[in-house]
């Protein structure tokens, strides 16, 4: 029986898809979406340098305007949205008694955005977060993490994932683990 569910934050309560930033922004993104999360953009997400460090490393590229506006910790609210239809389904979860966790690679201005919109500690049970620990799915390290710190039965715990090698890697680890497509992949597996 399942009674933990551990959800990564982008792609599942929020869309950090490249569509949305092409509809932000009007215009293809490929070039613009990889260089705003390329690069220096994974120290971001260790926790060594800050969003605004990241930015500042890209002063000159092409596109720069751009990728400030996606980048900035004012913007999120457009460039990574909560995508609502999910995130009152995990409340109906919690409400149900099942026990809620983030396992998130995340910088520290989008945690505290997504924590201004989700008020993360009443309706989560605990969450591991990139920038906190200085490591990113999919180090095997960081789901025995967390499935230690919250002492986690892995039997009773599924993982939704919406990249399949951060999948892949928690079911390394002897997790139950699915990648996230729809809302559907949530309420068919658990």
């Amino acid at each position: 029986m399942i009674r933990n569910i551990i959800l990564d934050v982008g792609g599942i309560l929020f869309d950090d898809s490249k569509s949305n930033i092409e509809k932000v922004l009007n215009k293809n993104c490929d070039s613009i979406y990889k260089v705003s999360y390329g690069g220096t953009f994974r120290e971001c997400l260790l926790g060594n340098i800050t969003v605004q460090e990241h930015i500042s490393n890209l002063v000159g590229s092409t596109d720069f305007e751009d990728i400030k506006y996606i980048l900035s910790k004012e913007n999120l609210s457009v460039t990574y949205p909560l995508v609502s239809e999910n995130f009152e389904y995990i409340i109906e979860l919690k409400k149900q008694g099942y026990r809620l966790y983030l396992l998130t690679n995340i910088t520290e201005d989008t945690y505290q955005y997504v924590d201004s919109i989700m008020h993360i500690d009443s309706i989560f049970d605990g969450g591991i977060y990139s920038y906190q620990e200085h490591m990113i799915k999919p180090n095997s390290n960081i789901y025995e993490l967390i499935i230690e710190r919250f002492d986690l039965n892995k039997e009773e715990t599924t993982f939704f994932d919406d990249r399949e090698k951060n999948v892949i890697a928690a079911q390394a680890v002897g997790i139950n683990a699915v990648v996230f497509r729809t809302i559907n992949d949530i309420k068919n597996n658990i």
